[in-house]
């Protein structure tokens, strides 16, 4: 017989020297060490040594994700909400309200679709609900709102008409040649964020085995006055082109500028990339 911490355990008979027991979501509901012994009955039987067992915590499931990027129509939308603790993978829903029409959110969290024409500047509410994939699910829920403007958006070439982002991961491209997209986040003094950029790592069309090269991107991090604090050109050099910023401490609270580009200032419609960003407000 099995016991966990002492308790006796439904045991099955493999064999001469394997043994399987039941261990229930119960008995892993608390941090800390057990220990593991078998246990066999008289004449000749006793206790066996016991071995440790442990049990970590689990950090408890947050939404990083607090606000959205406008929209504008007949542009496709790409955004991915953010969570982190509980137990991966999360799944996520609409709980009240409703996304701008033609919007939809995936259960893995991305919000896509491309907005019809609107009269005005038009912003929807609602609220999304995310849970975790533990044996008890843990559940919370976060209000986010989408304005989807009348008009197109503004070039967001400056840290004067950048896109305001949260945690999450944004779909974008370089275009025309020449171009620069600039994003602002809310970051708090003492807080780590990390930046980074997917491009030479994704695959756009279609082959599962390789990916596709084009944007070589140039990443930097701006203060509220729009001058450069950090910068990254390739992760690992010539293996990894992508960028990142990692687990760099904020020196103040207040307002955050993402800068990307191509390395060579170049710009094509096919310079795709993700942008993901954590540790913002």
């Amino acid at each position: 017989m099995v016991r966990w911490g002492g308790a006796a355990r439904t045991t099955t008979y493999v064999s001469s020297t394997t043994l399987t027991a039941a261990i229930t979501p119960g008995d892993l509901a608390t941090a800390g060490t057990k220990a593991v012994t078998v246990f066999n009955p008289a004449p000749g039987g006793g206790a066996s040594g016991s071995i440790s067992f442990s049990i970590t915590a689990v950090p408890a499931l947050s939404i990083l994700t607090t606000r959205l990027p406008d929209a504008a129509h007949d542009k496709a939308y790409s955004y991915t909400l953010q969570a982190s603790g509980g137990i991966p993978p999360y799944t996520w829903t609409v709980s009240t309200g409703a996304l701008p029409v033609s919007l939809s959110l995936a259960s893995g969290g991305a919000i896509s679709g491309t907005p019809p024409s609107v009269a005005g500047d038009t912003t929807s509410n609602f609220t999304v609900q995310v849970s975790d994939y533990a044996y008890q699910p843990s559940t919370l829920t976060q209000p986010l709102s989408i304005l989807v403007r009348a008009g197109s958006l503004s070039r967001n070439d400056t840290c004067g008409t950048a896109t305001a982002v949260s945690n999450g991961v944004t779909r974008a491209s370089i275009s025309p040649y020449g171009d620069v997209d600039v994003y602002s986040f809310q970051g708090t003094a003492g807080s780590r964020v990390t930046i980074e950029i997917y491009a030479q790592r994704l695959t756009l069309y279609g082959d599962s085995t390789s990916t596709d090269v084009f944007l070589d991107p140039f990443l930097e991090l701006l203060n509220s006055s729009c001058v450069q604090l950090m910068y990254n050109d390739d992760i690992s050099a010539g293996t990894i082109r992508d960028s990142l910023i990692a687990s760099y401490t904020l020196p103040n609270t207040g307002t955050y500028y993402v800068r990307v580009s191509d390395l060579r200032a170049d710009g094509r419609p096919d310079f795709i990339y993700e942008l993901h960003l954590s540790g913002a407000n």
